[in-house]
């Protein structure tokens, strides 16, 4: 049996202040990070933004404390800075997957608001209108 490389999300901020991550494939350990380092870039300019996550593979954090409490110690580290900079968040996953989505961020120290959606375009429509707009940010186009 052949075994895959896990792929690190890819990240887009050419429709900011949304920022996109994808993941295509399940994350690893790395992924993870990888995923958490482009966060902490977008905290690093020092202007609000609101996150588009959408895992085409399903929950990020399905079945791996390991990766769970990674991503819990990333987000302490940064805690003031992500409260005060990440407006909100939008999850997108397979219909199938949303209640263990829901469980797994349910344990991340995530104080903004954060829905989970199953189509992308309304995650997006969402963030802009829920989010960016509230506090007078516009997105050109998507």
């Amino acid at each position: 049996m052949m075994a895959f490389e896990a792929l690190p999300p890819e990240c887009d901020e050419t429709h900011w202040p949304l920022a996109i991550l994808v993941a295509e494939a399940g994350l690893d350990s790395n992924g993870v990070s990888s995923g958490l380092d482009a966060v902490e870039r977008w905290l690093a300019y020092e202007k609000p933004f609101a996150l588009l996550l959408i895992a085409t593979c399903g929950s990020v954090f399905q079945g791996d404390v390991a990766r769970l409490g990674l991503a819990v110690q990333r987000i302490d580290a940064v805690r003031g800075v992500l409260h005060r900079l990440l407006l909100g968040v939008a999850v997108v996953v397979p219909t199938a997957m949303a209640d263990i989505t829901r469980q797994g961020l349910a344990r991340l120290p995530l104080d903004m608001p954060l829905e989970i959606f199953d189509k992308s375009p309304c995650a997006a429509a969402w963030l802009c209108k829920s989010i960016l707009a509230p506090a007078g940010l516009v997105i050109d186009s998507l």
